[in-house]
């Protein structure tokens, strides 16, 4: 399964949305970082509450196809939070500077700074204990050297 294959599965399930809006007041355009990102229709002010993650634990030692198919968020370098249809959260794009961070429980997404509205949230994808297979990926590597 690629990001091709989650975009068409959450197409079918959903009724031909996108995903499933889990940050109130944001929405999907295109970006400048890549492809498409999630734009603030308004404010945020320093440690608010953007949304909290769910889904399903899953150990990546296990089952490791998860990295490249599905949505997901680390808990630890071995268990991802693992989402099956694309969130909001899926759109976020990597930033050396991001405007959003993930609490230490793994599922608390807060502003980190300032956002306003019209901003592209974006996140440090490597303050996440990410597994080392995706450290070791082409698409890490890609966003260490863009960051």
């Amino acid at each position: 399964m690629t990001f091709r294959d989650i975009d068409l599965f959450a197409d079918r399930m959903l009724g031909g949305a996108p995903f499933i809006e889990t940050i109130a007041g944001a929405e999907l355009a295109s970006s400048t970082i890549q492809g498409r990102g999630m734009f603030a229709r308004r404010a945020w002010a320093t440690g608010e509450l953007l949304c909290v993650l769910d889904g399903q634990v899953v150990d990546v030692t296990r089952h490791p196809a998860v990295i490249d198919a599905l949505e997901w968020n680390a808990l630890s370098p071995q268990r991802l939070l693992v989402r099956a249809l694309r969130t909001s959260y899926g759109f976020i794009n990597h930033s050396g500077r991001p405007n959003t961070r993930i609490d230490a429980d793994g599922r608390t997404m807060r502003a980190c700074r300032p956002i306003s509205p019209g901003d592209e949230l974006t996140m440090d994808y490597f303050e996440q204990p990410v597994p080392p297979v995706y450290l070791a990926s082409l698409e890490a590597a890609v966003l260490k050297k863009n960051s």
